[in-house]
């Protein structure tokens, strides 16, 4: 058996801390730098805690689109530590032409403009592509250099962009800027992610509760007017000696000379000889003539 060397310092002889802390720098500093840590100070502080809060009293609320598009540019940059600014961009998606939906501050415009106008950049990116995008300055000026060298004066230093699903016809992004060149963290994508998928649902329940109420508003609607047209049915029967099937032509036939719907006529016709019998005549309806009882053709 072939002796291995002791990998332990020998007794009695000194260890050399001066090549130890060589070694350790030598090590770290071939490491990537850290992106910017998330604290528990970051995630549990109160500003947090209350961004949250206020952002879903806005979702119990069922408040307008536009206010929750709003709310949620604002409470995203105080639940979200280092961002500086948000925005919201709505597009076609056959269209060319998107738009800034909302913002917590005016700088964001400019910003998305130069990305709408240059046609490329990471809000643009996000709604397209449909993934999240998280990039700092020098990758920015890399991936799209058009817009980075139209942005530069502003002094953004990191973006995070997510995707945002509003409809079937539209696409969207919500977009955070950041002056910190620290750049966003995972954490930092979940919560912007939780935000986003609020939204969505928030946005899905009650554009599918509008269509539920249209929906049994236009039952009810349409019961009314097939009782109605019934009533006006019976007073041709009686007063031209018809049958069912022949007032109901009759009705077709009197609502195209007149072009208007059916149903317009029979509530006349109902209403009409409503009022007589309100204002106390006597109902004395004599069936016409039997070569009047059909509608003529």
């Amino acid at each position: 058996m072939t002796d291995r060397p002791s990998e332990r310092p020998r007794p009695g002889r000194a260890v050399d801390a001066t090549a130890a802390a060589d070694f350790d720098k030598e090590i770290l500093s071939a490491l990537p730098e850290p992106t910017r840590p998330a604290t528990a100070a970051s995630y549990f502080a109160e500003d947090t805690f209350d961004a949250l809060d206020v952002f879903r009293g806005l979702l119990l609320e069922h408040s307008r689109f536009e206010t929750l598009l709003q709310g949620l540019c604002d409470q995203v940059v105080a639940a979200v530590p280092g961002a500086d600014m948000a925005g919201v961009t709505l597009l076609h998606h056959d269209s060319e032409n998107p738009a800034t939906a909302a913002c917590s501050d005016a700088r964001v415009v400019d910003i998305d403009a130069d990305q709408y106008n240059a046609d490329e950049g990471p809000c643009l990116e996000a709604s397209r592509t449909n993934r999240i995008v998280c990039v700092r300055v020098d990758e920015v000026a890399v991936r799209w250099p058009t817009f980075a060298s139209r942005v530069a004066d502003i002094g953004v230093k990191s973006y995070l962009s997510a995707p945002l699903a509003v409809d079937s016809g539209h696409a969207g992004s919500l977009n955070i800027y950041s002056f910190d060149g620290s750049g966003f963290n995972d954490i930092d994508e979940v919560l912007v992610k939780m935000f986003v998928t609020s939204v969505e649902a928030a946005v899905w329940n009650s554009r599918h509760a509008t269509e539920a109420r249209n929906e049994v508003a236009g039952l009810r609607l349409a019961m009314k007017t097939r009782a109605t047209i019934e009533q006006a049915k019976g007073i041709l029967a009686v007063v031209r000696g018809f049958s069912p099937d022949a007032a109901f032509a009759a009705l077709v036939e009197q609502s195209q000379r007149e072009n208007t719907r059916v149903a317009v006529l029979a509530q006349r016709i109902v209403t009409a000889v409503a009022g007589r019998r309100r204002f106390g005549e006597p109902s004395k309806v004599r069936p016409t003539k039997s070569n009047d009882r059909r509608p003529t053709g």
